[in-house]
């Protein structure tokens, strides 16, 4: 379809059809995105109060909290005044469901389940105007790099393996926006094989995907000795997962074009965006950002990511606790000109950090660059995931490229038993497949203890 066609008919009719004000939204936000952080401050306390008005005056969970504390929405004059509300958790979205519904139905609302990366799965719903909010400042995000609606994408992600009618539907609508959906829960060789000829052929100028996916991807396609073409894809954008140097480095090279951060939670909506000078801008307009620090052990300015969501009323979500570990944001204004606030980066889930006995917390992904950066062990092992469900011990699961030595099983262990200082001990296991989760996302690094023990650091226990 010619992308024009497409951004000037076909894209604004579904959205019509769909009852989503997207166009309206990209509209204004191509405006905001400009304004100075006082200004932003303003908007957002302007539309703070407004939302905090309607969840006071139609949810029953709010009505009962904000009267429990004695806060009343119109005596919220600050940011500042704002955080005397509790926070929110997932414990709290699972109980509490049904009393966090307005008491006047709203139209178009859908219920989205979280992928259960922790274990918990949750629910929300949202309606038209949060789901146009969102639309609007992902397309908004796509023109930083040029590419607006209508140009070929391809998605590679979570795909059903049965077709339903509305998967079929859904087909047949993404032919018509140019987009191209590619399964990430097939990423065997032979899949691969056929991902990379049908890019050779349909020469999208953006891919949408899993961080972990498309770092497989290129690393296949460099092997296959791949050569990138000028204008396609213009850029990768990456989300789900945190996107890591040495993945954006692979990307890069073998894409030949920048890589792209999206940064969100289905609960908590579209946090922020990559600009392409780099800065991981916060989408202010709609998104009211803190961050729970905790302790040094977390890093000077680090801690979790609480959000609110200005555009959430078929379920608000005022205060709520991500989970995600940030390292800082900052007003200070970014090389591009926007004067949207930026996040310095985002270090992943609080169960993707590891512990010790003693206390120490490692991120992650210091036991996965020990492991890829030693070449044995990167040539005979395809994949890994390391897993931590007690202080004391750690099982390494791995699944060979071409069988297994003890050698490499001692390398794995030594490797991370410098990491760990003798305080864990490492097991390794050889499996024929590591799984992806419901979401289609996939962790290297999985700790059942570091979410309990880093909670405790940031309540001060």
């Amino acid at each position: 379809m010619h992308p024009l066609l497409v951004n000037r008919v076909i894209f604004p009719v579904q959205e019509w059809l769909k009852g989503k004000p997207t166009h309206a939204w990209l509209r204004e936000l191509e405006r905001t995105q400009w304004l100075d952080p006082q200004e932003l401050r303003g908007l957002q306390l302007q539309r703070l109060r407004q939302f905090l008005e309607f969840a006071y005056r139609e949810v029953p969970y709010y009505t009962r909290l904000l009267d429990a504390h004695g806060l009343q929405p119109r005596q919220i004059t600050s940011l500042q005044e704002f955080t005397r509300i509790p926070y929110l958790n997932k414990e709290i979205l699972r109980t509490h469901f049904n009393e966090l519904h307005p008491r006047t139905p709203l139209r178009g609302v859908k219920r989205k389940n979280t992928g259960g990366s922790t274990g918990s799965p949750v629910s929300v719903l949202v309606d038209r105007q949060r789901m146009a909010v969102t639309d609007a400042m992902r397309l908004r995000a796509h023109r930083w790099f040029g590419v607006d609606v209508g140009a070929r994408e391809v998605a590679l992600w979570g795909s059903p393996i049965e077709l339903t009618k509305q998967d079929r539907l859904r087909k047949i609508r993404d032919r018509l926006i140019n987009s191209r959906l590619l399964s990430a829960f097939d990423m065997g060789e032979p899949a691969l094989a056929r991902y990379a000829e049908f890019i050779r052929r349909y020469r999208p100028e953006k891919i949408f995907t899993y961080s972990s996916a498309v770092y497989l991807f290129a690393r296949y396609l460099k092997r296959q000795g791949w050569k990138a073409e000028p204008g396609w894809p213009r850029v990768v954008f990456t989300t789900a997962e945190p996107l890591y140097d040495f993945q954006r480095a692979m990307i890069e090279s073998v894409f030949g074009c920048p890589a792209s951060i999206e940064y969100g939670c289905r609960e908590g909506g579209l946090i922020a965006n990559e600009c392409p000078a780099g800065g991981l801008h916060i989408n202010a307009e709609g998104m009211i950002v803190e961050i729970l620090q905790g302790s040094a052990e977390l890093g000077e300015e680090a801690g979790e990511l609480v959000i609110t969501n200005l555009y959430s009323s078929a379920m608000p979500i005022i205060r709520y606790r991500t989970g995600d570990v940030v390292s800082g944001m900052t007003e200070e204004k970014c090389r591009c000109g926007r004067g949207l606030p930026r996040l310095r980066s985002v270090e992943g889930r609080r169960s993707d950090f590891l512990v010790t006995p003693k206390g120490r917390i490692i991120h992650g992904q210091a036991a996965a660059y020990l492991l890829r950066e030693a070449p044995s062990i990167r040539e005979s092992v395809r994949e890994f995931q390391v897993t931590q469900e007690r202080l004391d011990h750690v099982t390494v699961r791995i699944v060979p490229a071409n069988g297994v030595s003890d050698t490499i099983r001692e390398a794995i262990v030594s490797r991370l038993a410098l990491l760990f200082l003798g305080d864990v001990a490492v097991d390794v296991e050889v499996v024929d497949a590591i799984d992806r989760l419901a979401s289609g996302k996939r962790r290297d690094v999985v700790s059942t203890v570091g979410d309990e023990y880093i909670e405790r650091i940031v309540q001060g226990k």
